[in-house]
């Protein structure tokens, strides 16, 4: 069951980044897209608290801000550097 939960967890950030990125990218490019997988990524770890039992929420919370703020770095990089290839 446990392996269940993990694979399931696996699928639901993978969607997310998926979908996050395609729609980001179609507007912003590229730059549009790695922000999309982050932001993806953010809302797979709102799913994920959904689903987390108490036990385990502290260890959920700290993934959840590190995410916040690798969302915020991602942001700060497209918008003031912008991504050039």
């Amino acid at each position: 069951m446990v392996r269940v939960y993990w694979y399931s967890l696996a699928l639901i950030y993978l969607a997310c980044a998926i979908l996050g990125a395609a729609m980001f990218y179609g507007q912003w490019g590229l730059g549009g897209g790695i922000l999309g997988a982050v932001v993806g990524g953010m809302v797979a770890s709102g799913i994920a608290i959904v689903l987390n039992t108490p036990e385990r929420m502290e260890s959920a919370i700290y993934i959840v801000l590190a995410l916040l703020f690798l969302t915020l770095l991602v942001w700060l990089i497209v918008t003031f550097w912008g991504v050039r290839i």
